[in-house]
């Protein structure tokens, strides 16, 4: 018998998706009552929801005002980019050389359909394959604390990186800096493509942030 999903977790789920999808960005709030009518759901599983994501940094439950979406401070995306810097970096120093031809046309296919998102202005998908690009390369290193840890750091730069992410330009710099990054993992330069990479994720921490 499959086991039934507890609403509250349903209106976790929900809530979060919507964040992370940027439902919120033009006013960055919403309220129990909007979410009630949005998610045909009780306040009770909602307000629930909204107690753990108030907990993971994903929002700010203000008595009598509203919920109030939390954009990372530029504080935190540096200590994040920081992160991501040092794990992505030596991560990409030893795999150089490891990359199959199955893995480099799994990269190739993750590029094609960002141009894809970036022709649509699907910038929510967008920003979900450009985590995936990077996750891919830590997958290949397969470290189990990297991969767990950027998987976290993804979601919480998810709601500031789908906002700097709308601008058209945004979408084709980050699509080329990806091909650079990946044409010299093809050629085996490693100094190349740590240095690609590296500009890359600093780009990205200066913008984003």
């Amino acid at each position: 018998m499959k086991k039934k999903i507890p609403l509250n977790e349903i209106a976790y789920v929900k809530i979060k998706e919507k964040i992370m999808r940027g439902d919120f960005i033009e006013e960055n709030y919403t309220s129990q009552n909007q979410l009630v009518e949005e998610l045909e759901m009780s306040r009770t599983p909602i307000v629930a929801a909204l107690q753990r994501l108030q907990q993971d940094g994903f929002l700010k439950v203000i008595s009598n005002q509203g919920i109030i979406i939390q954009e990372l401070s530029i504080k935190e995306i540096n200590n994040i980019f920081d992160m991501r810097l040092a794990i992505e970096l030596f991560s990409l120093n030893k795999i150089i050389g490891q990359l199959t031809e199955d893995d480099f046309k799994n990269l190739d296919e993750i590029i094609e359909d960002q141009q894809k998102c970036c022709e649509s202005n699907d910038y929510f998908n967008f920003a979900h394959l450009d985590g995936d690009f990077h996750q891919y390369l830590l997958q290949v290193e397969d470290n189990s604390l990297f991969i767990q840890t950027m998987s976290n750091i993804k979601e919480k730069l998810f709601f500031n990186s789908t906002n700097f992410l709308r601008k058209r330009q945004s979408m084709m710099d980050f699509i080329q800096e990806h091909v650079r990054i990946l044409e010299a993992l093809k050629r085996g330069n490693t100094e190349l493509a740590v240095k690609e990479l590296e500009e890359h994720l600093q780009k990205g921490k200066l913008q984003i942030g």
